[in-house]
């Protein structure tokens, strides 16, 4: 498995009917009952932006029991976006329902992601079918459904995306090798972030009258030194994301044993930590490899632990 593959366990499709689970790791996806979808043109080509206007997207549509939160995907071949609305409490609530603490939850995904490619209407249980209308998956009755396919029959060809549903008090459950996939994906995802960020700033003169209404929609600063700051901010960032990124290029082709593994990494702005979990023989082929990729500026092994301290 590579360093930035996450371990999946059995895929779930779940819903309100599904039946408990009481040990196992589990990818679950998400019914169209726990949640909102719709695809909408927005005056915006940036997901980081349209997400920003998604809840004006649900205005008076949602139920007001719930704190929700909101998902987009652009559309390029169509020119619009998919926005997802839900409530990261009600799913919370459903699995804990469901899923005993022994259970590992892997993942949470939408539906409307991870079976995008779905053609034809497919029963989820007796009374219910999952159907695909203009590139929108929502639930429907069972009586669409023409064949004996099933949503179970369906989930080996699945392959998961990296559009996640985080659910903070499902994630408690997680090992340390969990937190540190976590990390690594989120420093990639705000690198890619800043970078559509200042790709689309770019354009200035074509979005001008937008750029003034969110300036006073969301307070914010409106003089060129103020906005300029906040540019240098970014650039910083992203010097430093670039950095790490890097390095994770790197140690992903440095491969462990299936007894070894990471303990610890450490990343600051200019250099970086790990211990490794090993044997003595071991350590002084993986000391030559890291040096190989790295410059390395301390190096000790203890307790069957490699402690290796490289520059970036």
């Amino acid at each position: 498995m590579s360093f930035f593959e996450r371990p999946t366990g059995k895929i779930v499709f779940f819903t309100k009917n599904s039946p408990k689970y009481f040990t196992g790791d589990y990818s679950l996806i998400l019914s169209p009952q726990f949640y909102w979808v719709k695809r909408v043109k927005l005056p915006v080509k940036s997901e980081y932006k349209a997400k920003k206007l998604a809840p004006s997207v649900f205005e008076g549509s949602l139920p007001e029991d719930e704190t929700y939160f909101y998902d987009v995907k652009y559309e390029k071949d169509r020119g619009t976006f998919i926005v997802i609305a839900y409530s990261k409490e009600y799913i919370y609530r459903s699995i804990k329902e469901k899923f005993s603490p022994k259970a590992k939850i892997r993942g949470i995904y939408f539906a409307q992601y991870e079976l995008k490619d779905l053609k034809t209407c497919i029963a989820i249980d007796e009374e219910i079918s999952l159907g695909n209308v203009d590139g929108l998956l929502i639930q429907v009755p069972s009586i669409c459904v023409q064949s004996e396919e099933n949503v179970r029959k369906y989930l080996p060809k699945v392959k998961l995306s990296t559009k996640r549903v985080r659910i903070e008090n499902l994630e408690d459950s997680a090992d340390s090798s969990d937190y540190i996939y976590y990390f690594i994906f989120l420093g990639l995802f705000l690198v890619s972030q800043i970078i559509t960020y200042f790709a689309y700033s770019l354009d200035l003169t074509k979005y001008d009258d937008l750029k003034r209404s969110l300036i006073a929609k969301y307070h914010l600063p409106k003089t060129s030194f103020q906005l300029n700051s906040i540019k240098k901010s970014l650039q910083k960032e992203l010097k430093e994301q670039k950095t790490i990124k890097n390095a994770m290029l790197k140690l992903d082709k440095i491969p462990l044993k299936s007894d070894e593994k990471y303990m610890d990494i450490i990343l600051q702005k200019q250099s970086a930590t790990f211990h490794i979990k090993t044997t003595k023989d071991r350590a002084e082929k993986l000391l030559s490899k890291f040096k190989s990729k790295f410059s390395v500026t301390s190096a000790n092994f203890a307790d069957g632990i490699l402690k290796l301290e490289v520059s970036l």
